[in-house]
């Protein structure tokens, strides 16, 4: 049974009260668009089961386009007359608003939100302060023309929201509601950017059919090549991890781990149990997230080699990629509808828990998927309990597979809100390596001056050293310490533009491959994903789960005798605003102190120490996060305080979303890209200055984009204060004047 009458939908959409035809766009009629967004709607929303809410969203959510007064604004604008905007979302919207208010419909509520938000972002339902601006504005006294009633059953789509909610008897139930809203205002905006688009374009809709057939073939011949060579030990052991994962593929779907060692070829690993998961269920994508952007180029030319296919099908999101074609790749990275797509840890999480119609478009098409999430243990502590009850709604409700892969597995198991991984999770037994590091004990009790470092660097130096410290000021330090006693040496931070990293990368495994003498002095960016192997490793002292991917650059294949890991600490080394390396590198303290440095599981017992527990909501002023997205306590004591609101009936949906997307944020917020005269930046400058074209400029700044670096608003006064931003020559960007970006160690404040 539907939830509609689509021909009276249809009917009511085609013709104004004045007899006109009604149009959504130029040439295009409100029923052809109301009816192509209700159908894309339901499709993508049918794998999470809300399929009827999305159509009724979809004929709904342009309804207040069939007034005069919005299709005589049309004509004008058509004529290319300077008029005021008119609104059309909130007709819909208060139509359903209105029928929540009388039949108390939590569809209705859903519907009026999602149609309200279509072209900016979602509401609160309660804010924080108790304020109720959604219900102000749809029970508000603006006039809008709306029939008396529209043929839509409210009672199947409570229904459906309600059999959903009490699908996974474990679930965070408020949590889903809000991830609920999230997936269907997601289908809605991607069936309406989508429908305008292939209507523009005069396309017709055809969803990607992935080859898994053709794909599983490549890369099974390309495992066979590198399965044929010298039959190492650790040739072995990867020969055994990567037949496990293959067989795991006709595992149900779920929620599972990959722990393996680095070194241990997790890249192919994964790929292979993704691909045989994908055919064995017919689902429609795989999806990689990856922690550091120096990480995933690589990844994506790995994965393009073995599969033999090209750059659309495995698609990168990141701001490092330069497009050919800039239309095409905002589309596909807009809805995330590639076979194979690659994006940061950053960008998923704010494809979540963001609120604008632009970033959750991609939403829906995490469905039906299998998301493959790399070093999982760099999620952020603050964000660990949003992270782990995302993991459960896009596994449990959107029909997904999860995989996290790492060397060092967080018990995201036994944190308050925990992942609900699928029986025996593991997708291969555990495997012993050869040992190929020994961690070793250099820490002082009043620590290392620069100065002392570099003696010490110096002592233990073998033919190749990489030396990986927490701040940026420490490897400039350092490295200059060295440069003083004339030592050559490699420095890579991120005071350093992407382009500038990326060359200096290349130049050291160069280097490598030519069995050249390297000491290399850097940021954490090197210690996950990079395929590098040093004789030694030097590492600032920190979480153990850092300390065991730093020594995974250590003779990582196994090529030579034991290496060597040297962990050190800086005097006075201020770690204010890093509190989870702060916190971790006391516990390793601790460890080292109790001869118990091999001990992960206990290191991560003592991190996930249940006092800390509530740190994991991501805690912000009155309350979390997490409470935003859920019960919302903070919202709804405050509404119950409000004299405004007495003996007034709050809407059944508390959920803050609105504020929570404001309150969220990976890395600190404030940030500003900094351009540098480096490379080809200086020639993309003076074209960006000579260009006209709006489109062109477009495509120079994307281009820039390698030549920037991301600084904190105090940083940007500093530079201010010191005179060192070109304010003059380049209109509308902020770039470093040219002689203050150094060629080795990037910006040096």
């Amino acid at each position: 049974m539907l939830s509609l009458d689509i021909n009276v939908c249809e009917q009511k959409l085609i013709k104004t009260e004045m007899g006109d035809l009604a149009y959504a766009r130029p040439n295009q009629f409100l029923y052809s668009h109301a009816s192509n967004v209700s159908k894309l709607a339901r499709e993508f929303a049918s794998k999470a089961g809300i399929e009827e809410l999305s159509a009724a969203a979809g004929y709904l959510h342009d309804y207040g386009k069939v007034s005069p007064v919005w299709q005589e604004y049309l004509k004008k604008k058509m004529r290319h007359e300077d008029v005021p905007t008119v609104p059309h979302s909130i007709h819909g919207a208060k139509y359903s608003f209105m029928m929540a208010n009388s039949s108390q419909h939590i569809a209705a509520e859903i519907l009026g939100n999602i149609i309200l938000s279509h072209h900016g972002a979602l509401y609160d339902h309660i804010s924080p302060d108790g304020e109720t601006v959604l219900n102000d504005i749809l029970t508000g006294e603006t006039e809008i023309d709306t029939p008396a009633e529209l043929p839509i059953d409210f009672d199947i789509l409570d229904k459906e929201i309600i059999n959903i909610l009490n699908a996974d008897k474990n679930a965070d139930k408020p949590f889903y509601l809000t991830m609920l809203i999230k997936f269907a205002y997601s289908c809605l905006i991607d069936a309406d950017r989508l429908d305008a688009f292939l209507f523009e374009q005069k396309q017709v809709y055809s969803p990607t059919v992935p080859k898994w057939d053709y794909f599983i073939s490549k890369l099974e011949k390309k495992i066979y090549e590198l399965q044929s060579g010298e039959q190492s030990e650790m040739s072995i052991i990867r020969k055994k991890i990567s037949d496990n994962c293959k067989t795991a593929g006709l595992r149900d779907i779920g929620i599972y781990k990959l722990e393996v060692a680095t070194g241990g070829g997790k890249t192919f690993a994964s790929l292979r149990f993704a691909l045989e998961h994908a055919r064995h269920h017919k689902l429609d994508r795989i999806i990689y997230v990856i922690p550091y952007l120096s990480i995933i180029s690589q990844t994506a030319k790995e994965i393009r080699d073995a599969l033999e296919t090209d750059e659309d099908t495995v698609l990168e999101h990141h701001s490092g990629f330069l497009p050919d074609n800039e239309q095409y790749y905002k589309l596909h990275t807009d809805r995330w509808d590639a076979t194979i797509i690659l994006t940061t840890q950053i960008q998923f999480l704010e494809s979540i828990f963001f609120a604008r119609g632009s970033d959750l478009r991609k939403l829906h098409n995490m469905a039906n998927s299998v998301l493959i999430f790399d070093e999982a243990q760099s999620i952020p502590a603050k964000c660990i309990h949003l992270f782990n009850s995302v993991v459960n709604f896009i596994s449990k409700i959107c029909k997904s597979t999860i995989l996290l892969c790492t060397a060092t597995q967080p018990p995201f198991e036994n944190v308050l809100r925990k992942i609900m991984f699928s029986d025996n999770p593991s997708l291969t037994e555990y495997i012993k390596f050869p040992k190929r590091y020994e961690i070793k004990n250099e820490l002082r009790p009043c620590g290392y001056s620069y100065s002392s470092l570099a003696e010490f660097v110096l002592k233990v130096h073998k033919h190749t050293t990489l030396v990986i410290l927490n701040t940026k000021k420490s490897v400039r330090l350092l490295y200059e310490e060295l440069n003083k006693r004339g030592i050559p040496a490699f420095h890579l931070s991120n005071n350093m533009c992407n382009a500038h990293l990326s060359k200096e990368l290349e130049k050291i495994l160069e280097r490598l491959k030519e069995d050249k003498p390297v000491l290399c002095i850097s940021t954490q960016l090197i210690e996950s994903g990079v395929d590098i192997s040093f004789d030694c490793v030097v590492r600032d002292l920190a979480g153990l789960d850092s300390i065991f991917q730093a020594a995974g650059r250590c003779n990582r294949h196994n090529k030579s005798e034991t290496g060597y890991v040297y962990v050190i600490n800086i005097d006075n080394e201020d770690l204010s605003k890093l509190p989870d390396i702060k916190r971790g590198a006391d516990i390793t303290r601790q460890l080292f102190y109790d001869n118990k440095i091999y001990d992960i599981a206990l290191y991560y017992k003592l991190y996930f120490d249940p006092k800390i527990e509530m740190e994991m909501d991501y805690i912000i002023d009155g309350g979390s996060i997490y409470d935003l997205l859920s019960c919302n306590m903070q919202g709804c004591l405050a509404y119950q305080n409000r004299k405004d609101k007495v003996n007034v009936k709050p809407p059944q949906i508390r959920q803050a979303i609105h504020s929570a997307a404001n309150k969220f944020f990976v890395i600190d917020k404030g940030r500003k890209d900094v351009i540098v005269h480096y490379g080809q930046s200086t020639e993309l400058l003076e074209k960006y200055n000579t260009i006209e074209d709006i489109i062109e400029k477009r495509k120079i700044l994307k281009q820039l984009n390698r030549y920037s670096i991301s600084l904190y608003q105090y940083q940007i006064e500093n530079l201010n204060k010191n005179d060192v931003i070109d304010y003059q020559c380049y209109t509308g960007l902020t770039v470093l004047k040219n002689s203050f970006y150094d060629e080795i160690i990037g910006l040096d404040f």
